[in-house]
């Protein structure tokens, strides 16, 4: 036994756009709402257009006094060219938490549905634009005509003949972090030159800079020190292997002997500066570490 409905049922004629479904034409559809006041099982349904056949759709079970969108032919007559869109991203927030920045930026996605109605009457379009979870926030169109579980629906007019363009533009907060410790100083001071960077963090900033700079200063102290050691060093090598080959007596030979023991003095007092600039960057560095770790500033 088959129910049969014979009572009329509210509805709408639509033409309905989804990008992922059909790129270039949208699908003509009804927007049907069981009106019956009986549940209506799932199955299949042929639409007429005057008396003419149009399509074929299928739908499942509807309560009483359900909504649901059918599609059953393409829309030949209609056009839709999606148009895509990014802004450059914009910085809105910096923090500082235990030595690391975290830069939120916004990002704002735009696409435009340039909507094109070719056919002989007037379309009612709606333009199912994905729903890509609450970080995404809708900012224009301000409301859609509804929202199913990964869809926007907006809803245009487009008299036949004209054109039409509907602008759909979001926005998102992104997160990125940077170790203030291995910042390079113009990452550091792109935050320093933001206004967007509060008095407190731009202080914090130049503080950090000023004491990373007095640790390169050191280091490249050190490494100097280090080199001019090592020619001493060398030197003195060369001397003994050449020592080796004179006698004792030779006036070369006591030359070069005259010669190390000038360097034994300063051997020592490079030694002692290298082993104090040591000391001194492992200090600057705990002391950076810590300065860094208790920082907590928005």
């Amino acid at each position: 036994m088959l129910p049969v409905i014979t009572q009329r049922v509210e509805g709408r004629r639509v033409s309905i756009y989804n990008e992922r479904h059909l790129a270039k034409h949208p699908l003509l559809g009804f927007y049907l709402k069981n009106t019956t006041g009986l549940h209506l099982l799932q199955g299949p349904i042929t639409v007429f257009d005057d008396s003419t056949y149009a399509g074929e759709a299928k739908i499942g079970d509807i309560q009483r006094g359900e909504e649901r969108l059918l599609s059953y032919a393409v829309d030949l007559g209609t056009e839709v060219e999606p148009q895509a869109k990014r802004q450059p991203d914009r910085l809105v927030a910096v923090r500082v938490q235990r030595g690391v920045l975290y830069a939120t930026n916004k990002v704002r996605e735009e696409k435009t549905y340039v909507i094109r109605n070719r056919s002989e009457q007037d379309r009612v379009v709606l333009i199912e634009h994905p729903y890509r979870g609450p970080d995404f926030k809708l900012i224009a169109p301000e409301k859609p005509l509804e929202r199913a579980r990964d869809v926007y629906r907006f809803e245009v007019t487009v008299p036949k003949g004209e054109t039409k363009k509907l602008e759909v533009i979001e926005e998102r907060d992104v997160v990125s972090t940077v170790a203030l410790s291995n910042a390079d100083d113009q990452t550091i001071r792109i935050f320093l030159q933001s206004p967007i960077t509060s008095q407190k963090v731009k202080d914090a900033l130049s503080e950090i800079v000023q004491r990373k700079h007095r640790l390169a200063q050191l280091q490249q102290e050190l490494t100097q020190t280090q080199a001019e050691l090592k020619i001493l060093v060398d030197d003195q090598a060369r001397l003994r292997a050449n020592m080796q080959a004179l006698p004792p007596s030779s006036e070369t030979y006591k030359r070069y002997l005259k010669k190390l023991d000038e360097q034994e003095p300063l051997i020592d007092k490079y030694q002692e500066r290298i082993k104090a600039l040591q000391q001194d960057i492992l200090k600057q560095r705990q002391a950076l570490d810590n300065y860094l770790v208790n920082l907590n500033l928005d």
